[in-house]
């Protein structure tokens, strides 16, 4: 993961001296007024760089790493190390001092298998933190490249709003001069003085929407608001529009169910709850413990008389109920003084919630079972969705350049006609504005299906181009 943020970073880096050479590409901070000029790569750098989220996600890993070395600590056993001394005046009667060194430690020999479940649950969420940071990230890229296509979309609805509006105010400048000359009414002016306002007006509402979804990916990107910004994609250039033809949605389905994290963290979460309600379900068996301790004793300093011991401990729970007893064996001064000790206690019915605990277990391992069905079902619906929306997507591309081409040719005799006098300006200039009209509906449908196309790579947990290659397998 940290290989991973290290290169967006170095993608980062080197588009900016990409830029700084070329002047054109990627990446590019300038002293004037032109601000940040960003493409998609750049503009993905960016976000995951900028993003908090992902920062914290990474922290959080770090967190479950560290619960791993945590939990393989307990297959060790345990060793502490302590020190007494004791300094006693009586009246009338010997004073006495006495010090002690004390070395224990303790090994659980059997727990039921306590410690290798957790081992395996703190392994599965460190794998889960890594999961969930690459899916954040994958959503990050996914609403970067959405904004980035609806910015391209509104920019060249601009440019497109903007040619229908030169063609109409050559019409306007040759209706006004039809009417110096008397071969026009006034009527006939007014007409499309007010057609070319309603083209004026729309071209301030797309300004307006571009503005507000710069503004919007600025956010996205977490870029100040007053930093100008600039898009240089190519709609024409930097995308390629392939057909699609025979797409089987069920290939992307088996595709997605072995690549998407979500299904990784499905089934580790699923992984976690099944051994959670395994040592739940295993709450009855006993943890048996071996003891061990070294000490130095006696009345000068530093002690002298050796002494040691060893004990067995055992616990267990069962039907609300804890038992626990041990018993050991110890030597002192020197091995002059030996004993042997056991013990045994019973607390009865201080344990009632494992009935609770055993239930809740069992409900939360059934329910990472259904999560994880129900995910399945919805990636495949998910993709379901985006492969018949790339298929009408290309049709309407198909419809909409079919019109676009009829309105072009229909146009180049319309002029002709308005030229010679056999037909009205007015008419003219309502052609030229269905034509942009078919431009913009045609833009929309590029956009739709560069944007499903994304959305399917993103879904199946594949990279940018995926669909390209797969496409053009196909067709060899």
């Amino acid at each position: 993961m940290k290989k991973f943020f290290f290169i967006l970073k170095v993608l980062l880096i080197f588009s900016a001296f990409n830029e700084a050479a070329d002047g054109d590409e990627m990446l590019s901070v300038n002293n004037g007024s032109n601000g940040l000029r960003l493409d998609i790569k750049s503009s993905v750098s960016i976000a995951v760089v900028n993003s908090f989220e992902l920062q914290e996600i990474r922290a959080r890993e770090g967190l479950y790493t560290l619960a791993i070395d945590e939990e393989f600590r307990s297959y060790f056993p345990s060793l502490s190390f302590s020190y007494m001394h004791t300094d006693e005046v009586s009246k009338r009667e010997t004073d006495s001092r006495s010090s002690r060194f004390t070395v224990e430690s303790e090994f659980k020999v059997y727990d039921g298998g306590k410690r290798n479940l957790d081992y395996e649950i703190a392994k599965l969420n460190s794998l889960l933190a890594r999961n969930d940071y690459r899916i954040s990230a994958n959503r990050l890229i996914a609403a970067v490249r959405e904004s980035y296509l609806n910015l391209l979309k509104l920019r060249e609805t601009i440019k497109i709003i903007k040619a229908t509006l030169e063609h109409g105010m050559m019409q306007l400048h040759f209706i006004q001069k039809e009417y110096e000359l008397g071969d026009a009414t006034k009527l006939s002016v007014i007409e499309i003085e007010a057609r070319i306002k309603d083209i004026e007006l729309s071209l301030k509402q797309s300004v307006n929407e571009y503005e507000k979804a710069l503004n919007r990916y600025k956010l996205l990107l977490r870029i100040n608001r007053h930093t100008p910004l600039e898009i240089t994609g190519d709609l024409d250039k930097d995308f390629i529009i392939i057909p699609v033809t025979g797409i089987d949605p069920e290939e992307f389905v088996s595709i997605a169910l072995k690549m998407r994290k979500e299904i990784e963290s499905g089934t580790v979460k699923y992984g976690i709850s099944k051994r959670n309600n395994q040592i739940s379900e295993n709450y009855y068996l006993p943890d048996i413990s071996l003891g061990f301790n070294y000490n130095l004793s006696g009345e000068e300093y530093p002690p002298r008389e050796k002494g040691w011991g060893m004990n067995v401990k055992f616990s267990s729970r069962m039907f609300g109920n804890t038992f626990s007893g041990g018993t050991g064996y110890n030597e002192s001064g020197n091995g002059n003084s030996k004993s042997r000790n056991g013990s045994g206690s019973a607390d009865v019915m201080n344990d009632m919630t494992y009935k609770s605990t055993l239930l809740e277990s069992r409900i939360e391992m059934a329910k990472s079972a259904d999560e994880l069905s129900v995910m399945k079902e919805s990636i495949a619906v998910e993709i379901w969705s985006i492969c018949s929306l790339i298929s009408t997507s290309w049709d309407m591309i198909v419809i909409a350049s079919k019109q676009v081409e009829l309105y072009d040719a229909q146009l180049v005799i319309e002029r002709l006609k308005a030229d010679m006098g056999e037909a009205r300006r007015y008419d003219l200039l309502e052609k030229e504005i269905e034509r942009g009209k078919a431009a913009v509906a045609l833009l929309n449908s590029r956009i739709n299906y560069l944007s499903a196309a994304s959305n399917l790579e993103i879904s199946t947990g594949m990279d940018v181009g995926f669909l390209k290659n797969y496409m053009e397998n196909r067709n060899e």
